[in-house]
């Protein structure tokens, strides 16, 4: 990428800007919940419903071994967007070659420990033996291809970071492609289940990892990778983890509490625990385009932080809230409005779609609140409120979700299954009250850089 293309991201108008990274942001983010949804369909036609239910299970796993990338991804995006804001090549250098080394170390090391503990943590389900089996085969598998997955995520975000949306756009496209390709393969033609599923995925994300490298190394990019660069220093820890932490905390608990989910929910049977699958990968699609457009204005108020332009920052951040409050509304309306054609996508089991409703129903309406008010809560970090953000995400997802899963299991399915979506509410409702607060943060942060 040419200089004048850093110039672009601090001085082109910010509706064009979150246009040409928005878009391919969420168009990525798109074939991102469909490839997560792949592994449920192809499970639900290919090998059993009992598979299905096994992805409720595998799902909080795949959503750790997420987190690990985001801890790095995230926190090193923003570090890098002041950095280069302030048109400081050399320290954004530092910070994406430390990324690249320490987080190749702590997912190997993870992997190794995944591989032995993963499919012990999950006899604590309650899931019938044919699902626990599903679930232990898949987490086995899906363990030796955490570092694989986890360095294509981080090269993606390091990519996106430039402006390179093209790029990281086809290689979403060839990763998603190969998904479905391996999967039919192994699924439909060599029919050897849920192991052909895992290994389809990983190879997906190795050929992605293989695509972003040599864009990575063919002189396209101002970030250059520098073994001489890989480092490990207190200084890296202390700037970038604080960074990611928001976005890692909260998926590392978002893990667990769907995990303690699936538990509760499986009390009440497989097509509940399905329901759940197909609740969380609905919910989950609108948050990865939610995800996406933030990822793009997350990227332009780092660059504002670093060329101290607050005017830019803020109006980023106006467009951001008006947009993604626009795209989860229209999102959700088919769940509210049918819910049977959505879920009938997933299976077409009669018990599954008919106590599908009232999840269906409660998911769709909480959805345009909720992430609307996350954007706040991601705009937080860049001017170093990210203790609050962090804070937040986990009042949402420890101190409301759990015992409300509690109170509410004894009224039955609907009202455990709701669980979720009241907790995000009531977090939402109180971050709209902190709004004064990250103001007053966020002139604080302008007026020392002037």
């Amino acid at each position: 990428m040419q200089k004048s293309n850093l110039d672009l991201m601090v001085e082109e108008k910010p509706i064009k800007l979150l246009l040409k990274l928005g878009i391919p942001s969420v168009v990525m983010a798109l074939f991102n919940e469909i490839n997560s949804m792949v592994d449920t369909i192809f499970a639900g036609n290919f090998i059993a419903d009992e598979a299905v239910s096994s992805m409720a299970i595998v799902f909080p796993f795949f959503i750790l071994v997420s987190a690990l990338a985001f801890l790095f991804s995230e926190g090193a995006s923003i570090a890098i967007g002041r950095y280069l804001g302030a048109k400081n090549i050399d320290k954004a250098n530092e910070i994406f070659n430390s990324t690249m080394f320490i987080s190749c170390i702590i997912s190997v090391i993870i992997a190794c420990i995944g591989y032995f503990l993963f499919p012990y943590i999950v006899e604590f389900s309650k899931a019938d033996s044919i699902t626990l089996f599903y679930a232990k085969t898949y987490l086995r598998y899906l363990s030796i291809g955490i570092p694989i997955i986890t360095t294509s995520i981080i090269m993606g975000k390091i990519v996106y970071i430039e402006g390179n949306t093209k790029t990281l756009l086809k290689s979403t496209v060839i990763q998603i492609l190969f998904n479905i390709i391996l999967n039919y393969i192994a699924l439909a033609i060599l029919k050897i289940g849920i192991v052909g599923t895992v290994l389809a995925t990983i190879i997906s994300f190795f050929i992605q990892g293989i695509y972003l490298y040599r864009f990575m190394t063919s002189g396209k990019m101002v970030l250059k990778l520098d073994k001489s660069k890989f480092k490990v220093t207190k200084e890296y820890f202390k700037e970038v983890i604080p960074l990611g932490l928001a976005t890692f905390i909260t998926m590392s608990l978002l893990s667990f509490t769907f995990g303690l989910e699936s538990k509760i929910i499986s009390s009440f049977g497989s097509s509940a625990l399905a329901v759940q699958t197909i609740t969380a990968n609905i919910f989950s699609a609108t948050g990865s385009i939610a995800s996406g457009l933030m990822s793009a204005s997350l990227v332009l108020m780092s660059y504002s932080v670093g060329a101290k332009d607050k005017q830019r920052f803020i109006e980023v951040l106006k467009l951001s809230l008006i947009i993604i409050f626009s795209a989860t509304l229209l999102l959700n309306l088919p769940l509210v409005m049918d819910y049977k054609s959505v879920v009938s996508i997933f299976t077409d089991s009669k018990d599954i779609i008919n106590i599908a409703k009232i999840p269906a129903y409660v998911y769709g309406m909480s959805a345009p609140l909720i992430f609307t008010t996350n954007t706040i809560l991601y705009a937080m970090q860049p001017i170093n409120m990210e203790k609050t953000a962090t804070t937040m995400f986990s009042l949402q997802q420890i101190i409301l979700f759990i015992p409300l899963l509690f109170i509410l299991k004894p009224h039955g399915f609907n009202y455990a299954i709701s669980a979720q979506p009241m907790a995000e509410t009531i977090g939402a409702i109180i971050t709209i009250f902190l709004i004064p607060l990250f103001i007053k943060k966020l002139n604080l942060t302008f007026d020392k850089n002037l």
